[in-house]
Formats: C-alpha cells, structure tokens, sequence
C-alpha cells in the first residue's frame, strides 16, 4: 500500500469511526474515488463539477435510502 492510499484509508476510518455512519460526504479525487470504489461495497455519487477534487457522497451498501 502507497504512502497515498494510507493516508485515504485513514481518512476513511476517521469519517466512518464506530460505523454507525453509513454515508458521508467527502472531497476526493478521480484517484481516491476508483481507489475506493475497487476496495469497499460503497456506491459513489458526484456532488458537482470535476476540478483537482470533488465532494462525493459515500454510501455504504445497506445503507437506508
């Protein structure tokens, strides 16, 4: 694992800590985003425009919807 996605992994545990939060809103790059996306049952939903970072609304799969 790469210094980089150490670091992703840690910011996902903090945002998900005690996994009583099943979605999330975070800033992520194209990157992070697939990153996740390959390693966690998660759906990824754009919140706006592409730049360097975009917010992305992060839900966990059995989340409610």
């Amino acid at each position: 694992m790469t210094e980089r996605e150490t670091k992703l992994e840690r910011i996902l545990s903090d945002a998900f800590r005690g996994g009583e939060l099943r979605r999330r809103e975070l800033r992520l790059t194209v990157r992070e985003a697939a990153y996740i996306r390959r390693r966690l049952p998660v759906r990824l939903v754009p919140l706006g425009p592409g730049g360097d970072k975009t917010w992305y609304e992060i839900i966990f799969q059995g989340a409610e919807q």
